[in-house]
């Protein structure tokens, strides 16, 4: 399958390339959304990435950004700019299913917090975006609204649980998009489809209007085709919300430093954590090739660290609170949830406080061990996931979310990236984490090692 579209087809812009297009009159935001509703028209059915398009909502929104832009009013560099959201983001007048059956016909009545930010930006919504059920889990099979295809493999995941907005991207269904992720679920289908997310550090963007699976671990993430794209968008979902009391002021270093002056962190001892040798090969060969770029590297141990045990744990803690956030549904329409996520939440509901307690104070660990890491270096080098995406049917790797899950228990800002390809011609991630309110510097960074390899 190619879903790219032909050259020249404004949907196969980036969004900062789209955005100085827009800019100079070279193309207006209709002529834009029109071009990304044709790309859904043509592919969606294939990969099922949209649960949910709106397309006279957004053909208006867009006809509104070339009146602002017409009378000189249009000054985001996101005015106009086609965007999915993941449907367990609120978006007023839309769906907001969460991936669960029960909620098929809940519409929002008003924006999340995050998606306001977007709107006054200028940007325009197309839909909503498939995701795991309830997004609890990492390969977006979902029994209620089918399975969303990986775009580069016929019948292969895109990973999870913000596969839609992955997918999405991946097939130019759209310019940008949202996910969330609570153990890695904006980082692991980046990295299974070839494209680039960001968890910001906690409580930087506000969680109000989501669908919550746990207030500690999840993060609303922008996603993208490139590096260059996410900055604008963080900058704009970001800044305390006094309505969330998961949100904080969190500082931003707005101050890039030099690539040569990082001191590197790089995973140690990949095979005892469970990384594929073709994950690991390809690493190495990045490593090589960012080398010159940053030239101050040293191994980072984790061997004190437990990644499936802390995997469990979180897992806990998010049963635990969905069974709070869905018990009216779970209370009346039972049925309506798949047996596979019954059996998660009942089995939160065996557990004692004693045992939530244990959890936590687990994942408190990583708060620590995050700050001894970053006392010695500036940012950490890992593979995103340890493996590359797999065929619908295999079994899901029980260690998928063991790299990405540690930024979430930690609270600090990872980015994935591309880094390559597997020996079967698969997209790999990279992923570069850093201490907390160095979002910025990380996504700066990842443009440069972005150059290296050459864009998308």
């Amino acid at each position: 399958m190619n879903f790219r579209p032909p050259e020249g087809d404004p949907a196969a812009l980036g969004a900062l390339a789209a955005a100085a297009a827009l800019a100079d009159g070279s193309l207006s935001a209709v002529e834009l959304t029109r071009a990304y509703l044709d790309q859904i028209a043509r592919c969606n059915g294939q990969i099922n990435a949209y649960l949910h398009v709106d397309e006279a909502g957004a053909l208006a929104q867009a006809a509104a950004s070339d009146e602002r832009r017409a009378h000189g009013s249009a000054h985001h560099p996101l005015d106009g700019i086609p965007f999915g959201i993941k449907d367990n983001i609120a978006v007023a007048g839309m769906p907001l299913t969460a991936g669960l059956e029960v909620r098929r016909q809940r519409i929002a009545s008003e924006d999340a917090h995050c998606v306001a930010k977007l709107r006054r930006a200028g940007a325009v919504f197309l839909g909503k975006l498939h995701l795991h059920e309830g997004a609890l889990g990492a390969d977006s099979d979902n029994p209620f609204y089918g399975r969303c295809y990986n775009p580069l493999r016929p019948g292969y995941t895109p990973g999870g649980s913000s596969g839609g907005s992955a997918a999405a991207l991946a097939a130019h269904l759209c310019a940008l998009s949202l996910g969330t992720d609570s153990m890695g679920s904006v980082r692991i289908p980046a990295a299974y489809c070839g494209v680039v997310a960001l968890k910001p550090s906690a409580g930087r963007v506000s969680q109000r209007g989501l669908v919550t699976v746990s207030r500690r671990l999840d993060h609303v993430g922008p996603m993208a085709r490139s590096c260059a794209d996410l900055a604008a968008v963080l900058q704009q979902i970001s800044g305390a919300d006094l309505h969330d009391p998961e949100s904080r002021l969190v500082p931003l270093a707005h101050a890039e430093r030099a690539p040569e002056r990082l001191r590197v962190g790089v995973l140690g001892d990949l095979h005892s954590h469970g990384v594929d040798a073709d994950v690991i090969a390809c690493f190495e060969r990045a490593l090589l090739r960012i080398k010159t770029l940053l030239p101050r590297t040293e191994s980072v141990s984790f061997d004190d660290v437990d990644f499936g045990r802390s995997r469990r744990a979180g897992l806990l803690l998010c049963e635990a609170e969905m069974n709070l956030v869905h018990a009216a549904d779970l209370a009346a329409q039972p049925e309506l949830f798949s047996p596979g996520l019954q059996q998660m939440l009942a089995f939160a509901r065996s557990r004692s406080a004693v045992d939530l307690a244990a959890a936590r104070q687990l994942l408190d660990r990583a708060v620590v061990k995050a700050r001894q890491v970053f006392a010695r270096v500036d940012v950490l080098l890992t593979p995103t996931t340890p493996q590359a995406a797999f065929a619908f049917g295999e079994a899901v790797p029980v260690n998928q979310a063991d790299l990405t899950s540690f930024a979430n228990f930690a609270g600090i800002p990872a980015l994935s990236l591309p880094m390559g390809l597997s020996k079967d011609g698969m997209p790999l991630g990279l992923q570069l984490l850093g201490p907390m309110g160095s979002d910025l510097q990380l996504m700066a960074l990842g443009e440069r090692i972005e150059a290296l390899r050459g864009a998308p």
